[in-house]
């Protein structure tokens, strides 16, 4: 069992992820961030956010559990500005703590009043229970805690295909560390990342990132592209690597699927495309919990899932261009390539 730690962060936002502060963020009890900078994204394990007035529950509950898809009710409070903002700063929070990890899914607490709720957050939406009042039931906080106390890695919600990177691994990376650190201004550890093959999703291969990954998409939800410099291990070079969540609907294909078809069809200016594939069974639950017969009306939700690749080159931003001439040929490439695609397709 892994203690866990409750501090007080509300006056110490984190300088990483837009000045962002929960008022309690709980982190396990080996992993607390240094005195002088105790919000820290990229270690929490959940974070709390406390209101004063129950009327600034970003929530409501219908007034009949029994039937509450009744008249489409919307679960969403909407009724004064001070919920819209409560429910803005909870997703924003939400957004920076998925944002600062590798994760699959999330939880959180939300007090207002007397009241309170737990949330559970994926790329597909999050899941928020009824509201209960905690002084009334103070065990079900402790239960909570307790529980979440007792869970695995994986249950807890981390993406256990990345670990930390072995004094071996680091061994490796000597002849490019510097330059993997200087792409994350972040940058406090290396990590180990396991890419699926394309052809062979069980194959994986391992890369080496700087982490913690930068914090770039500010929604919790939708596809949450993560693009990074690795360090491929079996090449022994540094590659591009894209993580992101993919909706898994008919007639769209993975990118892996349609790097194999350009290279097929002979489309030129296409970057070569190294490892990728969905990842493990990583995929979003929110979307199939919507039509439980406890659930409010909420509008309709595709399945996300987990996917990770890299392609065998490195670009250079196209802002960094060193004349006219480079940047007009970049876009000329890129118009040569889109119109063979558009021509076989």
């Amino acid at each position: 069992m892994d203690k866990l730690v409750l501090v007080d962060t509300h006056a110490n936002p984190d300088a990483q992820r837009d000045n962002l502060a929960p008022d309690i963020s709980v982190y396990a009890a080996d992993n607390v961030p240094d005195a002088d900078a105790k919000t820290d994204f990229s270690r929490m394990e959940l974070f709390v956010e406390l209101k004063f007035a129950e009327t600034s529950d970003p929530f409501r509950d219908p007034k009949d559990p029994r039937r509450p898809q009744a008249e489409n009710f919307r679960f969403k409070n909407d009724s004064s500005e001070v919920s819209r903002l409560n429910r803005g700063q909870l997703c924003s929070y939400a957004a920076a703590h998925a944002g600062s990890q590798f994760r699959v899914h999330t939880f959180t607490l939300s007090i207002c009043g007397r009241s309170a709720r737990f949330i559970r957050w994926d790329r597909g939406g999050a899941t928020v229970t009824r509201s209960f009042d905690y002084i009334k039931d103070p065990h079900i906080l402790a239960h909570f805690f307790w529980r979440y106390a007792h869970l695995n890695h994986s249950q807890r919600g981390y993406d256990t295909s990345v670990s930390p990177a072995s004094p071996e691994d680091l061994q490796q990376i000597q002849h490019v560390e510097k330059h993997l650190r200087k792409e994350n201004p972040a940058h406090r550890e290396f990590c180990k990342v396991m890419v699926p093959d394309r052809s062979d999703p069980e194959v994986e291969k391992p890369f080496i990132i700087s982490s913690p990954p930068m914090y770039t998409a500010r929604s919790p939800f939708g596809r949450a592209t993560r693009a990074m410099l690795a360090f491929d291990m079996e090449a022994e070079a540094i590659v591009f690597l894209k993580d992101y969540w993919r909706p898994d609907v008919d007639g769209m294909q993975k990118e892996g699927e349609i790097y194999a078809i350009l290279k097929s069809k002979g489309v030129p200016n296409i970057a070569p495309f190294g490892k990728g594939n969905d990842l493990r069974d990583y995929m979003t639950l929110t979307q199939a919990l919507r039509n439980e017969k406890w659930a409010c009306w909420s509008r309709e939700m595709v399945l996300l899932r987990q996917y990770r690749m890299s392609l065998d080159v490195v670009g250079r931003h196209l802002t960094s261009f060193n004349s006219s001439q480079e940047f007009v040929s970049a876009i000329a490439d890129a118009m040569e390539g889109e119109s063979f695609f558009v021509t076989f397709r």
